[in-house]
């Protein structure tokens, strides 16, 4: 039995990531969740195998299958629950292109004070999608249409964070909550507002969401090379549970824009 099929916390964290970040397009494989999005995002455009072997001819059929969406094939591989999988993939020319730590803390632990005019709403507004997508910092139409039915597209219960000062949005974030845990993503700052508090805010938010769900713990995922954004998670009362790597096949003549 894999290691992930015996931790019950992390196969339920893999599951929850994919609720929260919808793709326009999913195919199911043998166990394995191919994920397509337009190219917008590697997390939303890769294969998250969440049980089942990998083989010669199944990595194959995904590559086929990525192909014909004119998408490059991305493997999303979570060294936990796939021992084996990243050197598969290297064989086959694959390289290593970003690693995300996945951190979590119980709920009771994480700190989270206001300091600014917070605004949460169950369902995104055409305010805060813009302001998700400006922070992020999406600009082209089609990127941003991608970007905002995605977020609109999440089914799981939801809390969508504002931060204002003097009318204008300066931070926000989302959260999502399902079985004892309360996700926090796209937590975004403007450049000049970092460092007072406003991070801390918008995820005091989306923690209270949590609690008012049921959840008893919470999670995060962040870039392994974004060490402020780790700090600050730390400072929380974060810590790593484990981590993923995204693997892409080199050659490919399209591309993933990736926020």
């Amino acid at each position: 039995m894999k290691i992930c099929e015996k931790n019950g916390s992390i196969r339920i964290l893999e599951e929850a990531l994919l609720n929260s970040i919808p793709a326009r397009q999913t195919i199911l494989l043998d166990g394995w969740v191919l994920r397509m999005n337009r190219g917008y995002t590697y997390r939303a455009n890769c294969v998250c195998p969440l049980e089942g072997e990998g083989s010669a001819g199944k990595i194959e059929a995904c590559e086929k299958l990525f192909e014909q969406n004119r998408l490059p094939s991305v493997f999303k591989v979570t060294p936990v629950c796939q021992p084996e999988l990243a050197e598969q993939l290297e064989r086959r020319g694959y390289r290593k292109i970003k690693t995300v730590n996945v951190m979590s803390a119980e709920l009771g632990q994480c700190a989270g004070e206001s300091r600014a005019e917070i605004r949460c709403e169950a369902v995104p507004d055409r305010e805060w999608l813009a302001a998700s997508a400006r922070l992020t910092g999406v600009s082209s139409p089609g990127l941003v249409e991608t970007h905002c039915r995605g977020l609109e597209n999440i089914a799981v219960p939801g809390v969508f964070v504002k931060a204002v000062r003097q009318g204008k949005i300066i931070g926000c974030g989302y959260g999502t909550a399902e079985r004892g845990y309360v996700g926090i993503y796209d937590l975004h700052v403007e450049p000049e507002f970092r460092r007072g508090g406003i991070g801390t805010a918008v995820c005091g938010a989306i923690l209270r969401f949590g609690a008012e769900n049921g959840a008893r713990a919470a999670y995060l995922i962040v870039h392994s090379r974004n060490q402020n954004a780790i700090r600050l998670y730390s400072s929380m009362g974060f810590q790593t549970q484990y981590e993923y790597g995204f693997y892409e096949k080199a050659g490919s003549a399209y591309q993933v824009f990736d926020a």
